[in-house]
């Protein structure tokens, strides 16, 4: 029983310059240690995207404390009987 990736080769001559920036685990196509796929997005699109769910985000947040009613009310409002003692505080009868 071996490896899964093959026997280790042990280097006898030096190697290559860039040798760590390449995978070869001793199959036919040794595939590169950063993948170099093509930009799909640009940086400035990129940011223009963060910074437009960033500002959302805010936006809903800033939203969310504006309207915030219990902040402005920490307490329970008072319910009293008889139309909530209109007459007794002074209302017309």
């Amino acid at each position: 029983m071996g490896l899964p990736v093959g026997k280790h080769i042990v280097p006898d001559k030096p190697l290559h310059v860039n040798d760590e920036l390449v995978w070869d685990n001793g199959t036919s196509f040794p595939e590169p240690c950063i993948d170099r796929i093509a930009d799909t997005v640009g940086k400035y699109e990129a940011l223009a995207w963060l910074c437009g769910g960033l500002g959302f985000f805010a936006s809903l947040g800033l939203l969310a404390v504006w309207n915030d009613k219990a902040s402005t009310t920490p307490f329970t409002p008072k319910v009293y009987p008889y139309d909530n003692l209109r007459v007794e505080l002074g209302g017309e009868p």
